[in-house]
């Protein structure tokens, strides 16, 4: 069990906040077999508003250093990760239940991100320079200034990876933050914070709690939030961060197609989408929940899924491939889901149960044949390791089906037409694609990550994800300090008629699109 406030292995310290005896606390535990992992306090509003007092006090000096200097301290902490990596994975694994690579898999993927992030960042920061047409009399450039202080509240799938992939663009740009990690997994969150400020500088804050205190950050008076979660959750941020005009960025659900055009590897594809679908237990926003595969390929798709299938392991052992459900009442949902597909006609062809027999928090990998796009399964995220194979009639219909969805979040195209491919790649509505691959837009840190429709607004990672938490800021000066000011001489005896201003507007450009 792990023990907040003492220094050692897998240990956390953790802020206790007003009235420490009278603090109710929340409990973790293994979704594996149940045993306590530790616990923390519940941050009322008032711990919040400490909380962001705190990082407020602490971001001035920050924000002054310049982003080369930034991205210095961003490689300290990637040091320090790389140095408590085996303690970090130990508590991600503890909370999650996944297996150990998985855990480790994601520590590595943290220090990526601010690798990344610190060779980008000094060159996206700097000032800009503009066109100053058509003054050219003026020097025009854009700056790249800090909000101040960022509200990160994050998921329990990835409770190190997700929070970092906010982190490591708002201290880029000079911010600090407030962490709000999820009540099922709360110690990853403050080891994770831990680890950042070990790094020499206080630049996060953590609160602990449940739906309440993520509520009070939403609420608070923080210059920026970045959510990642379900849409619900979303609209209740948004609705409290609207109170304060409080700018947001949402990484939300979701429901993930892979379109098997006919030409495709299929038993490429097959290995891809068993993988992309079954990996962290189908508890990933871009698993691949749906295969829209052409008639001409089902059976060949469907078959070389199934033995890729087989051969994927789960249980609570920290060496198999498949660990629990994080959260053990999604497996209700994931059997109603399955339950009402079957009683419209679609097929389980492998696995189907949750198993007891494992722990209380497990379920098998499940593929389901002859799913239709009008049931829920084919439509709702299902957060869970089932994938639904649809057979389409061609590759128009699987654009069509993958299209005609609420989310937008990534997906995937197998093919070999590379025509073919890019005309799916320009129709398919969704903010990222990987083509004879899954998940590798995540796993490429230049690329910008985020969706559309249900699947948010704003993006992660990339030139875009640092610059998601800058405040771009307009500047115009004149080249010639001799030379007055453009609007001192508006009002002045030389002040040209509205028809010489026509006359000029239409010598310009009145004869064509010009340049």
């Amino acid at each position: 069990m792990f023990r907040p406030g003492t220094k050692g292995s897998s240990t956390v310290t953790i802020t206790e906040g007003h009235d420490v005896d009278a603090r109710p606390r929340l409990s973790s535990a293994d979704p594996r077999d149940g045993r306590g992992v530790g616990s923390v306090p519940v941050h009322d509003a008032a711990d919040v508003a400490d909380a962001v007092g705190r990082a407020r006090a602490d971001q001035p000096a920050w924000g002054r250093c310049s982003p080369a200097e930034r991205a210095d301290h961003l490689r300290r902490i990637r040091g320090r990760l790389a140095a408590r990596a085996g303690e970090l994975a130990e508590v991600i694994a503890a909370e999650t239940g996944k297996p150990d690579f998985d855990a480790m898999a994601e520590v590595l993927s943290c220090a990526v991100l601010f690798t990344h992030t610190a060779r980008r960042a000094p060159k996206v920061l700097a000032p800009e320079k503009v066109s100053a047409f058509p003054l050219y009399v003026k020097r025009a450039e854009i700056r790249y200034e800090p909000y101040g202080v960022v509200g990160v509240i994050s998921p329990w799938n990835y409770p190190a990876f997700v929070p970092v992939q906010a982190l490591s663009g708002v201290l880029a740009a000079g911010n600090t933050a407030v962490l709000k990690p999820s009540e099922l997994t709360p110690l990853t969150g403050v080891l994770l914070a831990e680890i950042i400020n070990e790094a020499g500088l206080p630049l996060v804050q953590v609160v602990t709690g449940d739906g309440a205190t993520g509520a009070a950050l939403s609420s608070s008076d923080v210059d920026k939030i970045a959510f990642t979660g379900s849409p619900a959750t979303a609209r209740h941020i948004l609705r409290a961060a609207a109170e304060h005009l409080t700018p947001t960025v949402m990484e939300l659900g979701g429901k993930d197609a892979m379109i098997v055009c006919d030409d495709a590897d299929v038993e490429a594809a097959a290995r891809t989408a068993v993988a992309g679908c079954f990996a962290n237990a189908g508890q990933t926003c871009i698993a691949v929940e749906r295969v829209l595969v052409t008639r001409t390929n089902h059976v060949a798709f469907r078959d070389a899924a199934i033995r890729a299938a087989q051969r994927v392991t789960v249980g609570p052992e920290r060496t198999k491939h498949v660990g629990a459900i994080t959260q053990p009442p999604q497996i209700d949902v994931i059997e109603q889901r399955l339950r009402d597909a079957t009683t419209a006609g679609a097929t389980v062809v492998v696995g189907g149960h949750r198993r007891d027999d494992l722990g209380a928090s497990f379920f098998e990998p499940t593929i389901v044949d002859g799913v239709r796009p009008d049931m829920a399964l084919a439509r709702e995220e299902t957060f869970g390791p089932v994938l639904s194979i649809i057979p389409v009639d061609d590759v128009d219909d699987a654009v069509r089906v993958a299209n005609d969805c609420d989310y937008g979040l990534a997906g995937s195209v197998f093919g070999r037409d590379r025509r073919v491919v890019d005309d799916v790649v320009e129709r398919f509505a969704t903010g990222a694609i990987s083509v004879n691959d899954a998940l590798a837009t995540a796993l490429v840190p230049g690329l910008p990550f985020g969706g559309v429709r249900s699947s948010g607004f704003g993006r992660l990672h990339g030139d875009a994800g640092i610059r998601e938490f800058a405040v771009p800021k307009a500047v115009a000066t004149s080249r010639l300090a001799v030379l007055p000011g453009l609007t001192a001489s508006m009002f002045g005896s030389v002040r040209p008629s509205a028809a010489q201003v026509g006359t000029v507007l239409r010598v310009l450009w009145g004869r064509g699109a010009g340049a």
